[in-house]
């Protein structure tokens, strides 16, 4: 048997792509993860943000064949900075700095050359911020939108924290962009399903549900790696060939009896205000960036993504792991600063809205949590154990992105075992070198 725990992107995609005797385990009421969808009082949201940035055309193309056009919308992304006393600039910051005031576009464009001039050496996200970009980029934008998402002293993140995530530019670039009305970054388009980010769950479960079993509101409690046995929340016993993890590492630590001091991988909450008001202000804009002193550093506008005519909202709000801010308190000061920034006024009423709180969020990437998970994965890998995923692997990568790496794991796991066999769900050309780039980046 092959055992996966968690029945996210990952887990079901990996599923999926495997024929025989194969078990998902999943502590939740539904699949999906984090890509949950709720429908009420004629309103459309996910748990955050979900939007599918398709780079992989078979991927693309498998999910076009399962969900009608009809049913997706796709749309060039419009997102702006919101900088108090300053303006609306474009995003990314730094190919957008010819938007700002005179005077603060100057000072960018001095501290950005002196930067690239002087090459200073970096090791943490805040060092690579100064040294590569300069002190009014970073200091304007970079640092403490980054510190409201994280939740901590971007000291404590390694200095390629976000990867290809980062949309850095050279000093030649922010220059002549300035002539250019372009503000593309590598997620320039986007495709969302009108039904929320279930429906591409939906699909994906669809085809795991053909050749798996999946246990829902159950949880795996404990795992004897030796004998390849593990223990479910109903007491009973299930054993495995191959186990495939996707909860957060920590986590599954705590399951094999490995202690890992706290310091190691840490991690902040997130909590998510989905709101929908009886009217709308148009903006135009998808979503927001915001790093200045509201509560929030993102909110993104349904409305404008569905053309829905009243305003539906999700509001992202980073904490730390130790926050113990009530809900009541959260969204009296989100309502106040939607109401600042100029996202609704006094005439607006909220109609129904829901709150999440997801923990963990965003992983803290750097050295000691990277050597930490290089280690422990070349043991788990001895005894038929892999952790994949956001969360399994501990880093900033998308929803497709999960979807490829559980697509060659699943390849992998057939390789290793003949009684599974490989289902070839996107048409993908794999062949073994591919597979020995998968064994380098998940080791």
């Amino acid at each position: 048997m092959i055992l996966i725990i968690g029945a996210g992107v990952t887990g079901l995609t990996c599923a999926s792509c495997l024929n025989g005797d194969i078990l998902v385990i999943e502590k939740d009421k539904k699949v999906g993860g984090y890509c949950q969808t709720t429908k009420r009082n004629g309103f459309t949201w996910d748990r955050a943000g979900h939007f599918f940035h398709f780079k992989n055309k078979n991927i693309e193309s498998f999910f076009k064949k399962n969900i009608p056009n009809k049913s997706f919308v796709n749309l060039e992304k419009k997102t702006s900075i919101y900088l108090e006393k300053i303006g609306v600039i474009d995003f990314p910051f730094q190919k957008n700095i010819h938007q700002l005031p005179k005077e603060h576009y100057i000072k960018c464009l001095i501290d950005l050359y002196c930067a690239e001039k002087t090459q200073k050496p970096y090791y943490t996200f805040k060092e690579f911020l100064y040294n590569r970009l300069g002190k009014s980029i970073s200091e304007l934008f970079l640092i403490p939108y980054n510190e409201k998402l994280y939740a901590c002293d971007l000291d404590n993140l390694d200095h390629d924290a976000m990867g290809r995530f980062f949309p850095e530019v050279s000093f030649e670039d922010v220059l002549f962009n300035a002539d250019v009305s372009n503000n593309n970054s590598y997620n320039n388009y986007f495709s969302y399903p009108t039904g929320g980010a279930e429906q591409f769950i939906s699909v994906i479960e669809k085809s795991a549900k053909k050749n798996t079993d999946i246990f829902l509101e159950t949880s795996v409690v404990s795992i004897d790696i030796y004998n390849k046995l593990a223990t479910l929340s109903d007491g009973s016993n299930v054993k495995y060939d191959l186990l495939l993890n996707t909860t957060p590492l920590d986590s599954f630590c705590k399951l094999i009896n490995i202690n890992v001091d706290s310091s190691i991988l840490t991690s902040n909450k997130v909590a998510v205000f989905n709101i929908g008001f009886d009217s709308k202000i148009d903006s135009g804009f998808h979503w927001i960036y915001f790093p200045g002193n509201e509560v929030f550093y993102r909110v993104g506008c349904y409305h404008n993504i569905l053309g829905d005519k009243r305003a539906s909202f999700y509001v992202e709000i980073g904490l730390s792991k130790d926050d113990t801010s009530a809900e009541s308190e959260l969204l009296e000061k989100v309502l106040k600063d939607l109401n600042k920034v100029g996202l609704i006024d006094e005439t607006m009423n909220i109609i129904d809205y829901e709150y999440i709180v997801m923990n963990p969020a965003y992983v803290h990437i750097n050295k000691n949590s990277e050597n930490f998970k290089i280690n422990l994965k070349n043991k788990l890998k001895d005894h038929s154990i892999y952790s994949a995923g956001r969360y399994g692997s501990w880093t900033y990568c998308s929803i497709e992105d999960n979807m490829i790496e559980a697509f060659y794991l699943a390849k992998k796991f057939s390789a290793i075992n003949p009684n599974y066999n490989f289902i070839n769900l996107f048409n993908e050309k794999v062949n073994s070198n591919e597979i020995e780039e998968l064994e380098k980046k998940i080791a």
